[in-house]
């Protein structure tokens, strides 16, 4: 999976990088103003997302391209109407949790959320399928050493203009899958076990923050 969306991400780029080429040396004049206007970025974001299976990220990079993309076109003044923002990644937030059909009190299953906040949790779980930590102007800490992975445990990560750190035991296998745009996670752990009975899977979406894993706090 983590192959497929650098490959994805790596053609985008490629593409972009030639059509921006071809504009500068003339060879494709005439291209719209609207192809290389900066709100964009957003798009390619969003479906950098929508084809990684991030869907929450991807509606919210979808409102913002269409946000200031009908700036252009229309009249908008953003200090009006920037709380739409807030609006669209709420309503993200209620069509995920209707989708998965769950409703938070799973003990096996635990759903972290920090807006412009931070938390910290220990799970305790001996069958932990996984979780979701989402992340925005905010941080969360959550420690795993008390708690027993599932097969197959996945934890979701969001995080935008924020973090979220993972106390993981040294002896657990570790695969991260994230996609990460001027950010990154990491696992930080001295001694990282290659094979073990205890595996997570990390996956989701990182921008302008970041993540780690470590062994302690």
């Amino acid at each position: 999976m983590e192959t497929k969306r650098r490959t994805l991400l790596g053609i985008i780029l490629v593409l972009v990088g030639l059509v921006l080429l071809l504009d500068n040396l003339r060879v494709i004049p005439g291209l719209p103003d609207y192809i290389f206007h900066w709100a964009n970025i957003f798009l390619v974001i969003a479906l950098i997302n929508l084809f990684s299976g991030n869907r929450k990220p991807a509606f919210i990079f979808l409102i913002l391209w269409a946000f200031f993309t009908l700036d252009r076109y229309y009249y908008i003044d953003f200090q009006d109407y920037w709380p739409l923002i807030i609006v669209a990644i709420g309503v993200s937030f209620i069509i995920k949790n209707k989708a998965s059909g769950t409703s938070g009190t799973n003990e096996n299953y635990f759903d972290d959320i920090n807006i412009f906040g931070g938390s910290n949790k220990r799970i305790t779980s001996q069958s932990m399928e996984g979780g979701k930590s989402t992340n925005l102007f905010g941080g969360s800490n959550i420690d795993f050493r008390e708690s027993v992975p599932a097969d197959g445990a996945t934890i979701q990560v969001f995080c935008m203009f924020g973090g979220c750190d993972l106390i993981v035991p040294p002896e657990w296998e570790v695969q991260i899958e994230t996609t990460a745009i001027l950010g990154g996670f990491d696992d930080k752990r001295e001694k990282v076990s290659e094979k073990s009975e205890n595996k997570i899977f990390i996956k989701g979406f990182v921008m302008f923050g970041g993540g780690s894993v470590k062994s302690s706090k």
